[in-house]
């Protein structure tokens, strides 16, 4: 590989203090932004420390288009970055960064990190490790919401991906705001079967009779039922990367030189690079 996050931790550190922890001008955060999203691009095109990276750069944006078959989500967001870029990079613009500009690069720049994941589940299949699957939910819940939204994009049917973006979503946005996805997903869930732990449908005749027509709405429901409820009372775990950090770091990595946990482990300690925990 080219890209390697030992290189990259020093102005990594510097970039997430700036963006997130400095008293730094909106105009010098939008900049620091822009620039930690290109460290985030050589991570997703393997491009080494030495070559020249600019978002705007029109093989930059092609590079990225091939490789995420014009995944809008990544597309999307580096247009965004560009612009603010540019808006406050440069002199031109004299006026104040207004605050809807601030949210929209924060936004953008949680997209690129969430597409590096979507990019990974698009090499290895979502429900394929377990492992990695528990590994994933050490990330916050706006993140995990965008990664599976744009994976359920791309595979409408996958159980594993629905009944993750419903938890995503109940953590991220709410009961109330789960109950409209699912109702608005009603007719298509309902024609997906459930099979528990993972069952071939192979063997759904070995089910007991009145579990056998269960389906992915059936169990997204009653998730939404309990899930609510209970975090209504207890509140989620954690809902920001400083808040997670402790998490991610007592569980350590994953312990496996396979090709898919490397690339896996190597994804989680860049974005958790300079993560300062919540007090």
């Amino acid at each position: 590989m080219n890209f390697n996050n030992s290189d990259y931790i020093n102005i990594t550190t510097d970039l997430i203090y700036d963006i997130f922890y400095s008293d730094i001008s909106s105009r010098g955060r939008i900049s620091s932004i822009r620039q930690y999203s290109e460290i985030l691009i050589r991570k997703i095109l393997d491009i080494k420390p030495n070559d020249r990276v600019t978002v705007g750069n029109k093989a930059i944006v092609n590079s990225l288009k091939s490789k995420s078959n014009d995944n809008q989500l990544i597309i999307t967001a580096l247009n965004k970055i560009q612009t603010l870029g540019n808006r406050y990079t440069h002199t031109q613009f004299t006026g104040i960064v207004s605050n809807t500009d601030q949210i929209t690069a924060f936004d953008a720049l949680l997209d690129i990190s969430a597409f590096l994941f979507v990019d990974y589940f698009s090499k290895y299949e979502f429900e394929k490790n377990p492992e990695v699957m528990n590994y994933f939910s050490y990330l916050p819940p706006e993140l995990r919401y965008k990664v599976l939204n744009n994976l359920y994009e791309m595979d409408s049917s996958n159980i594993a991906i629905i009944d993750k973006l419903c938890l995503s979503i109940i953590k991220f946005k709410g009961g109330n705001e789960a109950y409209t996805w699912l109702q608005e997903h009603e007719n298509e869930f309902k024609k997906i079967p459930f099979y528990a732990d993972g069952m071939l449908p192979s063997l759904k005749k070995s089910m007991p009779a009145e579990l056998q027509n269960i389906t992915i709405y059936d169990t997204c429901f009653e998730k939404i039922e309990k899930l609510s409820a209970h975090f209504a009372i207890h509140g989620i775990m954690y809902e920001t990367f400083e808040d997670a950090i402790l998490y991610f770091q007592s569980h350590g990595k994953l312990q496996s030189n396979s090709p898919e946990i490397v690339e896996f482990n190597d994804i989680m300690e860049l974005l958790y690079i300079g993560r300062r925990a919540a007090k």
